[in-house]
């Protein structure tokens, strides 16, 4: 499977590290909004909430404002919530399954591209942090900010490191669906 699936642009050759800060409610009608930026500051991605819509549609903008992916929920009932990732042009390219729903604190999903699941997000949701793999190979790690600091001035801010190869755009959009599908209630 080609580790870029939706932006192959964004690959970096070597290993990146990524900061992605929702903005807080009270600067942000639209509660998901918010930034991803490398680790000198510079912006990498702006993440566009929509508001007041039933699929909660998140579209990712690169730092020139051109709409590279986007996120949304899937709207049909299933057994296990899902959220699909695709491209502007095709919205269900990829999707997001929660699996394993038994143990609350765990944040399981399995990573489809079509039909084929390709990948997992694995991680422990009381600690904040999991990994992906995509075709076995861990990809990306992502840790959250907690604690006071995090939840009264960033609400949420993941520090995210993407291996060489990879394509940033969809590393950052599977972040944004796993908070999404194991969101703290609001």
């Amino acid at each position: 499977m080609s580790l870029t699936p939706i932006a192959p642009e964004t690959a970096s050759p070597s290993p990146t590290t990524l900061i992605l800060k929702e903005k807080a409610a009270w600067k942000s009608l639209s509660n998901d909004s918010g930034k991803i930026k490398d680790t000198d500051g510079n912006l990498v991605f702006d993440i566009d909430a929509a508001l007041m819509t039933m699929s909660e549609r998140r579209t990712l903008k690169d730092a020139a404002g051109k709409e590279v992916g986007q996120v949304r929920r899937k709207k049909t009932p299933g057994l296990h919530p899902a959220m699909y990732v695709g491209t502007m042009e095709e919205e269900k390219k990829c999707m997001v399954k929660t699996k394993g729903m038994l143990n609350p604190m765990k944040c399981d999903a399995d990573i489809y591209v079509g039909d084929a699941v390709v990948g997992q997000a694995s991680g422990n949701w009381r600690a904040k942090s999991y990994s992906f793999t995509l075709d076995g190979k861990e990809v990306a790690t992502v840790k959250r900010k907690t604690g006071l600091t995090g939840m009264i001035l960033e609400k949420d801010s993941y520090c995210i490191d993407i291996a060489a190869g990879v394509d940033r755009a969809f590393i950052c959009l599977i972040v944004i669906a796993v908070d999404e599908l194991y969101h703290d209630e609001k």
